[in-house]
C-alpha cells in the first residue's frame, strides 16, 4: 500500500462558502506525545471539547516514517491499538482516547502518530448563520514504542557549499528517535562576525534516517564567508561541525 504524506500537525481547512467569519471548534488534547515500552505498553490521551457547541471528533492511528531525504511518511497501523474510533463531546465534556502497542519492538523503536480530527457537525442546522468559513482540526499525537536496549546517538554526516548553497545532513544513528531544540547554520566572516544565522524547522529525527538540509546564501555574502557552523542541539544531544569555506565554492 502506497504511503501517505501530511505535515506533522496537519491543520484541515473545509470551505462551506467563501466569507468574511472564520470559525473553529476548539479542543484540548494532553498529552501531546505518548511513549510505551515493554513495560508500559499503553497509555491514554485526554481529549476535552473547550467550545460551547457539541464535537463531532474521529480517531486515526497511522505508522509513521521518514524517507531517504527527512519527509514523514505515513500509511495505516497495524501495530497500534486504539480505541474509540469516533465519538462526540458535549459542550465541556472530556473523553479517554487509549492507545496500546500489540507488541515491543526488539531492535528499534516504532513511531506512530494518532490522528484526533474534527468532523463536520451531524445536523446542518447546528452550523452557524450565513456565509462562513469553517476551519476543522486534524491533531497528530506522536506515539513511540521503544525497544529493549535503548541507543540514542546523531552525527551531523556532512556540510559543505555548492552554487552558493549550504548543504548538510543530521543522521539519526541510534535506534530510538530524538526531539531538538535547535537545528541551525551560522555563517562566520574572516574577522570573526557573524554574517547570518537561520534556524530551521526539522524537530523530529527518527531512527536511522538522514535529513537533508540546505540554506540559500544570502547574496553577497558568500563571498564575505570563512566559516560554515552547523548545529543540532536537544534532547540530550549536541552535535556540531564546522567548514572552512574556499572562495571558489560560492560560484
Amino acid at each position: 500500500m502506497s504511503s501517505l504524506q501530511w505535515p506533522s500537525l496537519a491543520i484541515l481547512l473545509i470551505l462551506y462558502a467563501w466569507p468574511p467569519l472564520l470559525q473553529a471548534g476548539e479542543f484540548t488534547i494532553n498529552p501531546v506525545m505518548v511513549s510505551l515500552d515493554r513495560s508500559v505498553r499503553s497509555g491514554e490521551l485526554l481529549v476535552r471539547n473547550d467550545d460551547t457547541a457539541p464535537l463531532r471528533m474521529q480517531v486515526d492511528a497511522m505508522t509513521w516514517r521518514q524517507d531517504a531525504e527527512g519527509k514523514d511518511q505515513y500509511e495505516p497501523a497495524d501495530g497500534l491499538i486504539y480505541f474509540p474510533r469516533a465519538m462526540e463531546l458535549a459542550p465541556g465534556e472530556s473523553r479517554i482516547v487509549r492507545v496500546g502497542v500489540k507488541a515491543s519492538p526488539v531492535a528499534q523503536e516504532e513511531s506512530y502518530r494518532v490522528f484526533i480530527e474534527e468532523l463536520p457537525p451531524a445536523e446542518p442546522g447546528t452550523q452557524a448563520q450565513g456565509a462562513s468559513l469553517r476551519v476543522f482540526l486534524r491533531v497528530g499525537v506522536a506515539v513511540f514504542v521503544a525497544p529493549a536496549k535503548v541507543s540514542k546517538a546523531g552525527e551531523i554526516t556532512s556540510l559543505g557549499v555548492r552554487g552558493g548553497a549550504a548543504e548538510w545532513s543530521v543522521t539519526n544513528t541510534g535506534n530510538v528517535h530524538f526531539r531538538t531544540d535547535q537545528v541551525t547554520l551560522a555563517g562566520v566572516a574572516r574577522d570573526g562576525s557573524v554574517l547570518f544565522t537561520h534556524e530551521f524547522p526539522e524537530r523530529y529525527f527518527l531512527p536511522g534516517v538522514m535529513k537533508k538540509l540546505k540554506f540559500d546564501i544570502p547574496h553577497g555574502t558568500c563571498a564575505r564567508l570563512a566559516t560554515l557552523e552547523a548545529s543540532v542541539v536537544g534532547d540530550g544531544l549536541d552535535l556540531r561541525r564546522k567548514l572552512d569555506v574556499d572562495a571558489g565554492s560560492c560560484s
